[in-house]
């Protein structure tokens, strides 16, 4: 094998990367759509769950795409850990499409496949059409870099030092797995080493011996890549990625167990070597995925014992609004009334979070309150949507103004959210600069924060039916905080001159103050929207 050789080689490589990179792109455009809104609907059930994973991977074309997507929806609190069990089990199926794919033995019209996908993605006016004609040229760019693989490894044929090594592997299948592990591990895509085996096996390099060995070491390999992606996240965000790698783990040894009657099954399948690599690997990830599924409770529990720490349950997605209640505007106006409670409940348990992230010094809540917000955000953009599909039908004035209070009302709360995040972020900025706020400077905060939760508890007791009276209560407090704010300032600055304070720790405790009095203030902005809502009810009772 000469230097040309390697470097077509390597460029087969490349263009086998690049291709699969091409599709996955395009074809996840429209896929992670579909993939999403059906999410939490399916994943309740392991099997319904194993087949979305399996049919967005064979789309998409990467398990370690999906992966690490799943594990990113596990992180933002969006999918559970147990819920995303049945997908990981079902990515490893759907990433044997591309050797399914390659066994067609589809190299020669590479080119056709390629011209084509590009004529499409040219021409048609549709962007949807158009991605699918850009993953169209992806596919073909496989074909382009498996033939200049094959091309390539022909003069390994003539080299006793291979011949030896895949003869190794034949006889010692462990050898196998852990080259292959290794090699993917490094590059990260399984489909690119079974492109590779593929591509050896079709030159008579390999038997099915040695490449199924290699295969079951790409399938413990790819784990790499959702094992970095977990770097950072939360427990069960860990645990997602952890289950994928000991799925493929506990899958190779049972296989290693049955190497020998395994394959002799797989060569009843068919004559074709390419063919046969190909039905082992999806073969191997189907079973393993059947002997999986009735046991994912157990699989769950066995996974928290190896990652073992506290699970932040939180609030997901909204609970009341829903298009069905569209053709009755009344009810969609109340369930919309509903959700926006909802939304200011949930923001309460941040507020109160980081209360006591500053009152205890700790950044023990700082994953939570930025998980919740992603569920504040999330359930805002649903409120605001839902708003205007009310609209479409006809509505009386009042519920127009109700409805146009309730989506202001939505707005300020979500305010509140992106502060508390801003608060959590200054704790945790004091306690990486060692900052201690003095004592007075603690008994001064936690009187604003008294007076601050008081506040948001007047509102959220009578948020269904508040009052002028609950107006003026609140408008009281909230000039009580404005003075409030003033009063510790100064009394900081008296503290900062008289060295009771120092510097560092007084930026920090500045900005709190800062944001615990807008924090009031958006109160405030709501409670005021409120009294009009009240108003309206009292105009429809007359």
């Amino acid at each position: 094998m000469n230097a040309s050789d390697v470097f077509m080689f390597l460029g087969g490589i490349c263009f086998f990367i690049y291709g699969i990179t091409i599709s996955s792109k395009s074809f996840e455009t429209f896929a992670f759509g579909s993939f999403r809104k059906f999410l939490n609907k399916v994943t309740s059930k392991p099997a319904y769950g194993a087949l979305l994973g399996a049919i967005f991977t064979a789309i998409i074309q990467s398990s370690s795409a999906t992966t690490v997507i799943v594990i990113s929806l596990v992180n933002s609190g969006t999918l559970n850990f147990e819920n995303a069990l049945g997908l990981i089990f079902g990515s490893n199926i759907g990433t044997t499409i591309t050797a399914q794919i390659v066994a067609f033995k589809l190299t020669n019209f590479s080119l056709l496949i390629f011209v084509a996908g590009f004529l499409i993605s040219m021409i048609h006016t549709k962007e949807f059409i158009r991605e699918i004609g850009r993953g169209i040229m992806g596919i073909g760019f496989i074909f382009v870099g498996m033939q200049f693989m094959e091309q390539s490894v022909a003069p390994l044929k003539d080299s006793t030092f291979f011949i030896n090594l895949f003869m190794s592997m034949s006889k010692r299948p462990i050898l196998g797995v852990i080259v292959s592990a290794i090699f993917t591990g490094i590059q990260q895509s399984s489909a690119v080493t079974i492109g590779i085996i593929q591509a050896l096996a079709s030159n008579g390099l390999l038997d099915l011996n040695a490449a199924f060995a290699l295969v079951i070491g790409a399938n413990i390999g790819t784990t790499v890549t959702a094992m970095f992606a977990s770097i950072g996240t939360n427990t069960q965000a860990k645990r997602a990625a952890v289950s994928h790698l000991m799925f493929n783990v506990v899958g190779a040894i049972i296989f290693l167990f049955i190497f020998t009657p395994y394959l002799s099954f797989v060569r009843l399948t068919s004559d074709n070597l390419v063919r046969q690599i190909a039905n082992s690997h999806t073969f191997f990830n189907v079973t393993c995925t059947l002997l999986f599924l009735p046991f994912t409770a157990q699989f769950a529990r066995f996974i928290k014992r190896i990652v073992p720490g506290e699970e932040v349950i939180l609030e997901g997605g909204t609970k009341f609004i829903d298009t069905r209640l569209l053709n009755i505007p009344s009810f969609a106006v109340d369930a919309l009334h509903k959700e926006v409670y909802n939304l200011f409940q949930i923001t309460k348990k941040n507020l109160y979070s980081v209360c006591a992230m500053v009152r205890d010094n700790t950044n023990k809540f700082c994953q939570e309150v930025l998980l919740r917000e992603n569920s504040i955000n999330q359930i805002n953009k649903e409120i605001q949507a839902f708003a205007p599909l009310i609209t479409k039908n006809q509505l009386t004035d009042e519920q127009a103004k109700e409805l146009s209070l309730l989506v202001n009302i939505a707005s300020q709360i979500e305010r509140i959210g992106d502060i508390t995040v801003e608060i959590s972020e200054l704790q945790a900025e004091r306690i990486k600069e060692g900052a201690v706020f003095s004592e007075p400077a603690m008994t001064d905060l936690e009187k604003m924060l008294d007076v601050l939760r008081t506040e948001y508890e007047i509102v959220e007791t009578n948020f269904d039916s508040f009052t002028y009276d609950d107006f003026k209560k609140v408008e009281e407090i909230e000039d009580v905080i404005d003075e409030l704010e003033i009063q510790l300032r100064d009394a900081h600055v008296e503290r900062l001159v008289n060295g009771i304070c120092n510097a560092e720790a007084g930026v920090i405790y500045v900005d709190m103050l800062s944001n615990f009095e807008r924090i009031s203030d958006h109160v405030y902005k709501i409670s005021r929207l409120l009294k009009e809502k009240e108003k309206i009810s009292e105009t429809e009772e007359v």
